[in-house]
């Protein structure tokens, strides 16, 4: 039970830390695409007219309100994603660990030989009659299914899975953005059509909220100068996500196959028959 525990805490807090790392990339990414678009855009929008056309002019005007807005929650939709996959990244490595460990135990067993002089179940039905076996339940494992089959479901729509494999040293940060927003896209749509999400507090960020004395400990974290005993006033500095539905499509694979995210793709072509 230790070891599991261990397990449990080692295997969390090295997804999050990778996929923490992997949430500051993209941040950094998309922050610096979006502060770039900015400073193109400003100089058509404080020195006027300039000979453009209106319509040219009122578009500008939108793009820029559009990337005031993306900066704004730029952070939050990418905590809630890389937060998704580390939940589920976890989950899966998780549940192949205590699987693993659970077949080496029983394979243990099954191969520990017994010490000279034991006396065997042969020995014991001779001398004295056995009271009725009574079979052992058989260890409950976890179902790994659900985690593999929204990892399928994030690479099928985002190719989440391509783009956290490859080396992003070889690109410029131009063509890491243009990867960015696709991922960001595909991502998004894909929760959308399997989960609903919302958030925890439905008023804004930054407003002023009471914590009453039986809040749930799991939706709420406390930061800051926390003394004695709730009810707290605070402000909220994150609303939080919850799950409202999950409805997840059939299995990717059958139990005990190889776990097939996502199939290779060979073109055929006339020269090659």
């Amino acid at each position: 039970m230790r070891a599991k525990r261990i397990w449990t805490v080692q295997s969390l807090l090295t997804c999050f830390f990778w996929n923490a790392v992997l949430a500051g990339i993209l941040y950094f990414v998309a922050d610096r695409i979006i502060e770039a678009l900015q400073q193109w855009i400003d100089p058509f929008l404080r020195n006027g007219p300039a000979g453009l056309p209106d319509d040219i002019q009122s578009a500008l005007a939108h793009l820029q309100r559009f990337l005031d807005e993306m900066k704004e929650y730029l952070a939050p939709a990418i905590a809630g994603m890389v937060g998704a996959v580390t939940f589920f990244l976890w989950l899966f490595i998780l549940l192949q660990g205590r699987g693993l460990a659970n077949r080496a135990y029983r394979e243990a067993a099954e191969s520990r030989p017994e010490p000279p002089g034991t006396v065997t179940p042969e020995d014991r039905r001779e001398s004295r009659p056995e009271p009725p076996a009574v079979a052992e339940p058989a260890p409950v494992l976890s179902d790994p299914q659900p985690a593999m089959q929204m990892l399928s479901i994030l690479q099928r729509e985002g190719r989440l899975i391509d783009f956290l494999q490859e080396d992003l040293g070889l690109y410029e940060d131009g063509q890491i953005g243009a990867a960015v927003r696709s991922i960001h896209q595909g991502c998004r749509e894909a929760l959308s059509q399997y989960m609903d999400l919302k958030p925890v507090y439905e008023q804004a960020e930054g407003e002023e909220i009471q914590i009453q004395p039986d809040f749930d400990t799991a939706a709420v974290r406390l930061t800051g100068n926390i003394v004695g005993s709730p009810p707290f006033k605070g402000i909220l500095r994150h609303r939080g996500w919850k799950v409202v539905r999950a409805e997840l499509p059939q299995a990717v694979s059958p139990e005990g196959k190889d776990w097939i995210l996502a199939p290779a793709e060979v073109e055929i072509s006339e020269e090659n028959r």
